[in-house]
């Protein structure tokens, strides 16, 4: 088993203090005074500063990295979001923006016990425009709650919003949009910012910024300002409403899964399903562990096998017969075990349930876990995955995976102890190999989870030292006191990367 790695294999984060300090951590009662001059009484409903309520704040899914923030504002409006915001950045206050929590990279750890804004109350559908296929949403509109809202009404239930990230019944469009996030169906249907269409955004001084084309016509700035905001992982402002691109409901899916003996033949099928020509909806894949897991703990039955591709087309029934009958020749061969497909909505929806459950079923067999999302082409998948095999053999790990193969976009899951320090550490150090490892194939840090506390400390890996500081002069250019959200997604010559004592796994 091999030695810890090196630090700049380790998350935990401590924040280096800038001379002369650009802010500094503020006192409750300091805070109190600002926030309660600008919301009416009872101020509940507005903001918290009691310890206990604070602390369910102090970290997104990525557990490893929290720390508890001074205070937590939910504004319901954007005047009311940028009213706060004037004020912090009066008073030097850092500022951390949260959705749902349901990131997994540690880009909503409150550091520096800055005050954190949620757009849990911004929750509101604004406008749906059916003819033009656009909608305004607050940020804090989840995202299966806009599609819900669609389907309540003839008129618009012919729509869907497209994008579909395995926490979506929970996650904000506000926060997809900041992380740019992916799901199952991005394959054909592309991350987020393929479906933002204008950003209402509250700047770092209190300023109102509105970007992109609204109305669905395309925007007249030069600049596309709103893909810049796309992915910013609240580094640049708080997003606080979205103009979003509606799309036509799939009518007709056509579903398979088919089953191999190993995984290098899943990973070929994969490459020669997309080589063909064909796009499906979706192509996920799942390794032998994963299949266990779900098939003991998903509430499904899943053909027992070394590798597990999902298949699904949408569009014309003819034509999706027709396209599926010509996947499975592509996949033919010594290594197919079995193919099942259907047409039959509820099988459908079982399947899905079972692949979006499935980070919940490890808890069954892992009291701590952490997940990685590199992308890297499809042709390498099969190396890649040899590559997680062989470090989780190294590390003395178990490694499962499920991802969307169709997009090169892998999640191999990391299971540990989180009460043992040298767990920690070699699940951390382990996910640093491969991650670099996938970047040197062509592939990059991160396909939709976002940078975060998590991989930030690896962007000089993948980006040479001019690039990285053109992505800071951006960050500046919005913040130049680097108030919001500092330390996350881009190095800082302020933010020093550390081993913590043991047993201490805490972002301060």
């Amino acid at each position: 088993m091999p030695e810890a790695g090196p630090s700049d294999n380790i998350l935990i984060v401590t924040l280096a203090p800038p001379t002369p300090p650009v802010f500094a951590p503020a006192t409750t009662d300091r805070i109190a005074r600002v926030l309660a001059a600008i919301f009416p009484p009872p101020h509940a409903d507005f903001f918290t500063l009691h310890p206990a309520e604070r602390h369910l704040y102090r970290s997104d899914g990525l557990t490893l990295a929290a720390a508890t923030p001074a205070a937590v504002v939910f504004p319901q409006t954007t005047d009311q979001a940028a009213r706060v915001i004037t004020a912090l950045a009066a008073e030097g206050i850092a500022v951390v923006c949260r959705g749902a929590g349901t990131g997994l990279a540690g880009g909503v750890a409150p550091l520096n016990e800055a005050v954190l804004i949620s757009t849990a109350r911004m929750n509101r559908v604004l406008s749906v425009d059916a003819p033009n296929r656009v909608a305004h949403v607050q940020a804090g509109v989840r995202n299966t709650q806009l599609t819900e809202s669609l389907a309540a009404s003839p008129a618009t239930s012919w729509l869907h919003f497209a994008p579909d990230p395995s926490s979506q019944r929970t996650a904000t469009i506000g926060g997809n949009a900041a992380t740019n996030a992916g799901g199952v169906h991005t394959l054909k249907d592309f991350t987020t910012s393929n479906h933002v269409l204008g950003i209402e955004m509250v700047l770092p001084d209190g300023t109102v910024l509105t970007t992109g084309g609204q109305s669905g016509a395309s925007q007249n700035s030069p600049f596309d300002l709103t893909g810049l905001l796309c992915g910013s992982e609240g580094t640049l402002g708080l997003i606080t409403s979205l103009w979003v691109r509606l799309s036509a409901r799939p009518t007709h899916f056509r579903t398979a899964v088919a089953a191999f003996a190993d995984s290098q033949a899943a990973c070929c099928a994969v490459s020669a399903i997309i080589g063909s020509g064909m796009m499906p909806a979706a192509l996920e894949m799942m390794d032998g562990v994963m299949i266990d897991v779900i098939r003991n703990h998903g509430g499904l039955l899943l053909p027992a096998a070394a590798a597990l591709l999902l298949l699904e087309l949408d569009g014309p029934p003819e034509l999706t017969a027709h396209d599926m009958a010509a996947a499975r020749t592509l996949m033919s061969g010594p290594a197919l075990l079995s193919w099942e497909e259907s047409d039959d909505p509820a099988t459908r929806q079982k399947l899905w349930k079972a692949r979006k459950n499935a980070f919940g079923a490890i808890g069954h067999i892992s009291r701590s876990y952490c997940t990685q999302d590199a992308c890297v082409p499809r042709s390498a998948l099969a190396e890649v995955l040899a590559f997680i095999h062989e470090t989780g053999r190294r590390y003395g790990l178990q490694i499962p995976n499920v991802f969307h193969a169709g997009d090169g976009n892998i999640h191999p899951i990391f299971l540990f102890d989180d009460r043992e320090p040298e767990q920690v550490t070699r699940a951390l150090s382990a996910a640093a190999d491969i991650l670099k490892f996938c970047v040197s194939l062509g592939g990059t840090l991160t396909g939709e989870h976002g940078i975060g506390l998590e991989k930030v400390h690896l962007m000089a890996f993948q980006f040479d030292a001019e690039s990285l500081e053109a992505l800071n002069d951006v960050k500046w250019a919005f913040d130049p006191s680097a108030a919001f959200n500092r330390g996350k997604l881009l190095p800082d010559s302020r933010v020093t990367v550390t081993l913590a004592s043991p047993g201490r796994n805490v972002a301060q």
